[in-house]
């Protein structure tokens, strides 16, 4: 098996195999366009336990075309209408990232445009994502690796070829920093339809850290991700009663998300190292579970012992049984009454039986 030690390091942390979970609180577009909402969402995602924010920095004209319909479900004339609402101009970007810093939590985003980068780079973004719908735009994954910062590229709908040729245009272009997601982009995600192994698929194939995207319904599939080695782990993020947020249906609220991220820490520590050992918390059991040997019926001093004098019980606080191969055919060096545990002491050593 292949095994993946590649790590990044996002404003100060690390997130790569061995480290601690890197959790990233999806603001998104649930901020709805509002600058104090959006401050509200960093502060409860730090105290959710989040090791980072992140931002959807979108100009509606640069995302959809202009004759674009917005669905039936949309109150909007049209596609850029609807996304034009939940636009955060430079100044709001730059009061998000502090807000953040303020907590010591990473500032990420998403840039949707090529002109996103470059006001992120203004704001001084500490990540970019390239979200899934982008990872066949090679101009776009372009100007970000020119940037030199880290990168994390969420591959939902997204083949292994065009994984493996999303991070071929990344480092040609000079990114040395970049992290995968799995992603299943359906909104909520089907269960059956998660494919978490490909998580594991992801990480043999490239020497990049491997974290999952989540759009279930609940979270649910975040213990199973860090078993399969996501070091990485984002989740749409929204405040208690906003169900009517755009991305509800897959969002978690403060109360939820520090669930999620103890359990993601409680399932890194129940992986442990691997090694088989007796753990420490159950050497108190190891005497009173295993067998020694007793002896079956009384044993008189200069008896030689066969398999028929002596019986396996438990506590094994004597000689082991898997060790009767060392006893029979030993003498005695005391009585042993019956039910009495064999211990060597009790044995005449190998020495005493040659001077006999």
């Amino acid at each position: 098996m292949r095994r993946n030690d590649a790590w990044i390091r996002i404003a100060g942390r690390e997130a790569g195999a061995g480290r601690p979970l890197f959790t990233i609180a999806e603001i998104g577009l649930n901020h709805s366009g509002s600058l104090d909402r959006a401050l509200a969402m960093v502060d409860a995602a730090a105290a959710s336990g989040a090791a980072a924010v992140k931002l959807q920095t979108l100009q509606a004209t640069s995302l959809v075309a202009a004759a674009c319909p917005a669905p039936a479900h949309v109150e909007a004339a049209s596609l850029t209408e609807f996304f034009s609402t939940f636009e955060l101009d430079e100044a709001a970007h730059r009061a998000v990232a502090a807000r953040a810093r303020a907590h010591g939590l990473a500032f990420v985003s998403t840039p949707f445009s090529l002109d996103s980068v470059d006001l992120l780079e203004r704001v001084g973004v500490d990540a970019f994502k390239i979200a899934s719908g982008d990872v066949t735009w090679d101009a776009l994954i372009t100007r970000v690796a020119r940037t030199g910062k880290p990168m994390i590229i969420s591959t939902g709908m997204a083949t292994l070829a065009e994984v493996s040729h999303a991070l071929a245009t990344a480092r040609l272009a000079g990114a040395t920093q970049i992290a995968l997601l799995h992603c299943v982009s359906a909104y909520p995600t089907p269960a059956g339809s998660e494919n978490l192994r490909a998580i594991d698929t992801l990480a043999r194939a490239f020497d990049t850290p491997v974290g999952l995207s989540d759009h279930g319904p609940d979270g649910f599939a975040l213990p199973i991700a860090v078993a399969l080695g996501a070091s990485l782990y984002e989740r749409h993020f929204m405040l208690d009663g906003d169900h009517d947020a755009i991305d509800a249906p897959v969002s978690s609220t403060p109360a939820q998300f520090t669930a999620l991220v103890d359990a993601a820490a409680r399932a890194a520590a129940a992986l442990g190292t691997g090694e088989k050992r007796c753990e420490a918390a159950e050497a108190p059991n190891v005497i009173p579970s295993r067998r020694a040997l007793y002896a079956r019926v009384p044993l008189e001093r200069g008896a030689v012992l066969s398999a028929a004098d002596l019986v396996a019980l438990r506590p094994g606080s004597g000689i082991p049984a898997n060790r009767i191969g060392d006893v029979v055919g030993r003498r005695l060096s005391t009585d042993l009454p019956a039910g009495t545990a064999l211990r060597y002491e009790d044995l005449e050593s190998t020495m005493e039986r040659r001077i006999a």
